[in-house]
């Protein structure tokens, strides 16, 4: 999966047909890197 970050904006990309199954923690790891990815994003558009 790759997320691109730019301007105000994340976009998650994962190659065709494929899919993820995660744990809890995974997900959990998951959540907090958009998290930074979408405050990366926000301080970018303001800047």
């Amino acid at each position: 999966m790759t997320v691109l970050v730019e301007e105000d904006r994340v976009l998650l990309v994962s190659p065709p047909g494929e899919s993820a199954v995660m744990s809890a923690t995974q997900t959990r790891r998951l959540h907090r890197l958009l998290d930074k990815a979408a405050a990366s994003s926000a301080s970018s558009a303001e800047g």
